[in-house]
Order: structure tokens, then C-alpha cells, then sequence
């Protein structure tokens, strides 16, 4: 159901995290009548500064209104969600708001469990290095309702999580990059065949069906790409960093292929490329590379791109190395499946893990637990933790992350050579004593950083 314009309309705004309060400042630009609801006192005070009513769940008069933006945080079977369905007022994300008010837009959604943002951000870097406008948005922490307009040829990279997938019924996405699927969220989604169809449908569409590069390295994704292939009548390339591929973009021993059924291409060896090592990183530059390449770029322009992209905050962040200690953040890695990424990259590291556990633990690490000289454990998780390590690698209970940074770097220093790596890769949520997987990276860079003065004192 169309909701814009929204000009004269009620909205409720259901959650006022980033994206709920750009949603109350857009609608108001719109010439609309936002309703915010939120229990936190302090958001509700952000949104009465920008001009919305501000209303509790029990007072919110369904009367007239047109719609509810809900925040991706807040499942679709939350009372007040169900009430607005009930009376068919609709339930939407901010992400399909977005696409409602700009049908025209040339918009490149990319999703997946693991490499969504790294992937984002590095489409978004090509195409700028490449001269195209560009704006990145959505799931990576830029409210797309805060998204400037683009000039014409402009491109907008949005970043999509299966809550906000959820939220959203056509998107109409010009271009799908779709990067893998592993357990998470399902205290959310219930099932992992709930949670990958949440995911699909990134591929929803009114009249045409998107253009897609899908990795096809696990079996949901796999079965993502037939699904994908046999429907659409548009290009369909699979990525895959396992195997050979006739058609389509691989890599083999750090090398990019590219491969039609009558010729085979090397493009790139990947080991070049310092700040995007590792499998998981090579995916995410193969992905970009198909995206790119549907978007008529070169090779040379793409790989220019590549080669000048910086990284991304708390996704295997280079922080500092003292006296041959190397502190790497990895903050963003929220599960087993996103920290075995790190720990496939790095040896004798000495391994900082801990925070809100998920239901598989770090059962899933332990092809790993060889290359770990040392766990140091904090968190609600330390206990699980060290019971899945006891007898094969040695552990410190630390309760703490900076009990953790501080006994790490001295069990380093105490080692034979007394070098290696510290790496910062929890395995975990972050909200039993952070507010968010930023809050948490950036609290340990602080850390690291405060022992660096303390030893160059």
C-alpha cells in the first residue's frame, strides 16, 4: 500500500533509535504529522525538539492514521504492530518509505549474515572513485531518510538486515548483491528458514525483477540463486570463493577469476589488497567486483577502486602495535561465524572473546582453537566459554574488557619472542555491558591506546 505522499498525514513512528528520529525530521520536512512512541524518555524529548507529537502505546487514537514507521529493531509481533495490521493500517520500514518517495532512484541493496557493511562501503567507494554520485546508507548506521538527493546517474548503496527486510514489501531494488547466510537472529526470526526468507525479500519487486550477484558458498544461498536465476529474466552472476566456476566470478589461492562459457579471466591477485585479507574479504571484493561490473564499470576502474578502499571501523581494524604486539579490533564480529573469519587470517594470536553469547557459542571455532595461543574472557559468556576451551586452549576469566587488554598484552610480552597479535573478535553480542558493537570497539581501541602512553611513558 502506498504510503507517500505523506504530505497532511499522520504517521506513527514506532521506535526512535537513528533511523526512527530521521524518519520524525523527514516527515516533517514532507509537510506530515509524525506521532512518535517510544518508552525513553530522553528520544521522546529529541522528538518533541523536531516537531512530532509524542505519545505512549496506550494513548496512541488509531483514528486516521495513514501509516506506522517502524524501527527494524521491533519485531512485526509487537502489540502495537498487530493492532495497526488488525485495522489495515500499514506497517513499513523507513527503507520502503525511502523507495516509495524516490521510485526513480538506481538503488543497489546488498545483505547477507556476514560482510554486508565491509561490502557497502567498498561498492560505494568504486563507484566514487569511478566519478558516479553516490550515497550509502540503511543497516550501516546512516538512516536512508537522511540520505541526500543525487544528481542524475547517482547511486544509492544501501545496506539491508533481514529486521528491516522484514519491514519491507517492495523494495524494488535495481541491483541485489547477496552475500551469504549462516545462523543469526533467530531469537528474532524463530527458524533459520524464517530468517532466509525475511532475507529474500530484498529481491521483491512491482515490474521488473532486480539484477543479482549471489554467493553461493552455503546452501541457503545456493538455493537463493536458482530460486533467483529461474524467475528473472535479468543477469544472475554467482560468486563463489570454493570452487571453480564456468560462469561466473571465483577466487581460488587469493586470485579474482571471471568466467563466461567461453573464456576465463584472471582479474586480480586479492593478496594485494592488505586491508581486505582473508576469505570472508575476498567474497566481498569478488561481490563488489560482479556489482560493479553490472554497473558497466571496467575492470581497471574497479580494481582502482579496490586498491584505494581504507577498511572499515571494528571489522578486523589495524589499531596500533607496540613493541611487536599488533591490537586488532574486530568488535563488529557479533557470532562464531564472523569471528572465524579473523581467526583464519591471523596465527599465534592471543584472543579477546566475551559479551551476550549466541545460542551456538564458539563451538563453531574450534578448527581454530590451534592457532590460539591464549583466551581471555569477559562477559556473560566467559563461564560457556571456557568450558568449550577447557583442555585445549589455555584461558583468563577476566569479567572485564580491560581486565582482558591488560593481561593479554602482558601474557604476549611473556611469551617466547614476546610478539603477536591481540585480537579483539568477542563471538558476541555487546549489550551486557556496551550499548552497541561500536560502543564496544571503540572502548578497546581506547584501552589499547591508553597502554600504548603507558608504555611509551
Amino acid at each position: 500500500m502506498a504510503v507517500y505522499p505523506v504530505s497532511g498525514k499522520k504517521i506513527v513512528v514506532f521506535g526512535l533509535a537513528r533511523s526512527g528520529l530521521a524518519a520524525v525530521a523527514w516527515l516533517i520536512e514532507q509537510g506530515a504529522h509524525p506521532i512518535a512512541v517510544d518508552s525513553d524518555v530522553s528520544k521522546q524529548k529529541q522528538a518533541l525538539a523536531l516537531g512530532a507529537q509524542v505519545f505512549s502505546f496506550d494513548q496512541l487514537f488509531w483514528m486516521d492514521i495513514a501509516a506506522v514507521i517502524q524501527s527494524p529493531g521491533i519485531p512485526l509481533s509487537h502489540p502495537l504492530s498487530q493492532q495497526a495490521l488488525h485495522q489495515g493500517i500499514p506497517v513499513l520500514s523507513d527503507c520502503e518509505l525511502f523507495r516509495q518517495a524516490n521510485p526513480e532512484a538506481f538503488i543497489v541493496g546488498v545483505t547477507g549474515t556476514n560482510g554486508k557493511s565491509t561490502t557497502t562501503v567498498l561498492i560505494g567507494h568504486i563507484l566514487k572513485q569511478a566519478g558516479y554520485p553516490v550515497a550509502i546508507g540503511g543497516n550501516i548506521g546512516i538512516p536512508v531518510l537522511s540520505l541526500p538527493p543525487l544528481d542524475e546517474g547517482g547511486i544509492y548503496v544501501l545496506e539491508l538486515s533481514s529486521y528491516q527486510l522484514e519491514l519491507s514489501n517492495s523494495l524494488n531494488m535495481n541491483i541485489v548483491a547477496w552475500l551469504n547466510i549462516s545462523e543469526d537472529h533467530l531469537e528474532r526470526h524463530g527458524s533459520m528458514d524464517q530468517y532466509v526468507q525475511a532475507k529474500y525479500k530484498i529481491f521483491q519487486h512491482v515490474k521488473q525483477a532486480p539484477k543479482a550477484v549471489i554467493g553461493i558458498d552455503d546452501v541457503y544461498s545456493h538455493e537463493i540463486y536458482e530460486k533467483h536465476r529461474a524467475v528473472s529474466s535479468h543477469i544472475t552472476i554467482p560468486v563463489s570463493c570454493k570452487k571453480k566456476l564456468e560462469e561466473g566470478v571465483w577466487v581460488h589461492d587469493h586470485h579474482l577469476y571471471d568466467s563466461d562459457q567461453s573464456q576465463q579471466q584472471m582479474i586480480s591477485d586479492l593478496a594485494r589488497y592488505t586491508q581486505l585479507q582473508g576469505l570472508h574479504n575476498y567474497q566481498n571484493i569478488a561481490v563488489a567486483y560482479g556489482v560493479c561490473m553490472q554497473l558497466g564499470l571496467t575492470t581497471a576502474k574497479i580494481l582502482e577502486g579496490i586498491s584505494t578502499f581504507p577498511g572499515l571501523e571494528h571489522r578486523q581494524e589495524w589499531v596500533t602495535e607496540i613493541d611487536g604486539v599488533i591490537f586488532i579490533n574486530d568488535s563488529k564480529a557479533t557470532n562464531a561465524e564472523a569471528t572465524s573469519k579473523a581467526l583464519s587470517v591471523y596465527t599465534s594470536v592471543y584472543w579477546i572473546a566475551g559479551g551476550v553469547p549466541k545460542s551456538d557459542g564458539i563451538h563453531p571455532l574450534k578448527t581454530y582453537f590451534p592457532q590460539i595461543c591464549e583466551a581471555f574472557l569477559f562477559g556473560q559468556a566467559e563461564t560457556e566459554f571456557a568450558t568449550t576451551l577447557e583442555g585445549v586452549v589455555p584461558y583468563s576469566l577476566c569479567q572485564t574488557l580491560d581486565v582482558a587488554v591488560e593481561r593479554a598484552y602482558k601474557a604476549v610480552k611473556k611469551s617466547v619472542g614476546g610478539k603477536g597479535v591481540i585480537l579483539f573478535s568477542p563471538a558476541c553480542a555487546s549489550f551486557d555491558q556496551f550499548q552497541d558493537f561500536e560502543h564496544r570497539g571503540r572502548t578497546f581501541k581506547h584501552l589499547v591506546y591508553q597502554l600504548k602512553g603507558l608504555h611509551l611513558s
